[in-house]
């Protein structure tokens, strides 16, 4: 009789032990299960107050591709801009098109997040019948975007290491043209595009300026917005400029700039002295904290070969 009640009793234990166990892992899977469903209420800059994920895995990305790079997230799906732009950034991504995406596109991705700027507002809604949309601001400065877009895809500490980074590099860059006599000095920047040549507020080459440590000219300083120009106005706009960059013809003709440089251009600073830089017109005007660190080390490169 002990016998019996004794291995009735190890049986028991036995089979308590695996009820609490299998209990035990259910609940793991359920908190597991939960967390990855987890959402959070975020107002975006229409003031519209959404559901999204707390962490989402699957983000199509209209807007703000650089950004997500710096934080190390890969979007599913984003433009052809985006894929030309960000080639490393964007590897495996799939095309939803231009600047028309296609919605059949993206629905077929899934997304559990998509990201638009104000200024694609009128794909709003169709794409709400596919996944949250979340509108950022076209026009807010790189950190601003950055800081965003860190918020809203909880990657805070991401964003602070960038920040680290930058200040960085702004010293290496800055201490790199020390050393080749480059200190104290004037710069500014235009930009052809199309038919035109353009000039920009100076925040938008805040990485030649403040992060390479240039100083912009007093008509690059005055202007606050973007605008043609014409050719014959670039002397004044890049009056004492020691260094002036040009963003090339995305059609790589180089004729025209020659010309004026030969011509209308001739008696600038930075021209006399052969202090001329011809650099990549995307690269250097998508307006991101990516491209601003690209600034930074492509006006150094340019300088030092460094």
């Amino acid at each position: 009789m002990f016998q019996k009640h004794k291995w009735a009793a190890i049986l028991m234990t036995v089979l308590l032990a695996v009820v609490l166990t299998a209990c035990g892992n259910s609940s793991d899977k359920d908190a597991s299960k939960d967390k990855e469903n987890a959402t959070k209420t975020v107002t975006d800059t229409m003031d519209r107050k959404i559901q999204v994920p707390t962490t989402p895995k699957k983000i199509v990305a209209l807007q703000n591709v650089s950004e997500m790079e710096i934080l190390g997230v890969k979007p599913v799906g984003t433009t052809d801009y985006y894929i030309t732009t960000y080639p490393e950034a964007t590897k495996g991504t799939e095309s939803v098109g231009n600047d028309k995406p296609s919605i059949e596109k993206i629905a077929n991705l899934n997304p559990d997040l998509i990201i638009i700027s104000d200024y694609q507002k009128d794909l709003l809604e169709n794409l709400e019948k596919v996944a949250p949309v979340y509108i950022t601001h076209f026009g807010d400065t790189p950190d601003k975007q950055l800081s965003n877009i860190a918020d809203l895809l909880n990657k805070k500490a991401e964003k602070e290491k960038w920040d680290k980074d930058y200040v960085a590099s702004s010293k290496e860059a800055k201490a790199t043209l020390k050393d080749a006599g480059v200190e104290n000095e004037k710069a500014a920047v235009i930009q052809f595009y199309g038919k035109e040549i353009y000039v920009h507020d100076a925040k938008v080459f805040d990485g030649l300026y403040s992060g390479a440590g240039f100083t912009p000219t007093d008509g690059a300083k005055a202007n606050k917005e973007t605008k043609a120009i014409s050719s014959e106005a670039i002397p004044e706009y890049a009056a004492g400029a020691d260094r002036l960059f040009i963003l090339m013809p995305a059609d790589g003709n180089t004729d025209s700039v020659d010309e004026m440089l030969k011509g209308v251009w001739k008696d600038i600073p930075a021209v006399k002295k052969n202090q001329v830089y011809k650099v990549d017109n995307t690269k250097w005007s998508d307006y991101s904290a990516a491209a601003q660190l690209y600034q930074m080390q492509d006006a150094v490169k340019q300088i030092t070969g460094k």
